[in-house]
């Protein structure tokens, strides 16, 4: 009786350990990085980034336009050959936010035109654009903590 219990016992314990298991490894999602925020200040003559540097994953852009006139912020490719994010307008004194998620790159942060006319469109922004280097992927958040 005592052999035919812990035979039993053995048994079931080989069925409940293979349950749920599957042929192969099993897949391993690793965390993004914990997003970074840049800040970003727009005032009459031209647009500058804190940090400058920083490395590729999320970033959160906190925008302030301090500039006189409402004025809309592109995130594009190093030349402008590719916009990765854009604002709507930010009315003076305003703040908003725009989230990125970089590659290893350039990037230029600029104002874009304003106006209502195809003539005021066509002309390029006199704001000086800010420039943003991201470096390799940051590590990922898989150690840390009170991550969402």
């Amino acid at each position: 009786m005592r052999i035919r219990t812990i035979g039993i016992l053995g048994a079931s314990i080989l069925v409940v350990s293979a349950c749920g298991s599957s042929s192969g490894k099993s897949p391993v999602v690793e965390t993004p990085a914990p997003p970074v925020n840049l800040t970003v200040y727009i005032n009459d003559s031209r647009v500058s980034v804190s940090p400058a540097r920083v490395g590729a994953g999320p970033v959160v852009f906190v925008v302030t336009n301090q500039a006189s006139d409402s004025e809309s912020l592109s995130i594009s490719t190093l030349g402008g050959t590719r916009t990765l994010a854009r604002t709507a307008p930010i009315n003076p004194q305003g703040t908003t936010q725009v989230s990125v998620n970089f590659r290893p790159g350039n990037y230029t942060i600029a104002t874009g035109p304003r106006g209502t006319t195809d003539a005021s469109l066509a002309q390029p922004s006199s704001i000086r654009p800010a420039a943003v280097h991201v470096g390799r992927a940051r590590a990922s958040a898989d150690n840390n903590l009170l991550q969402p």
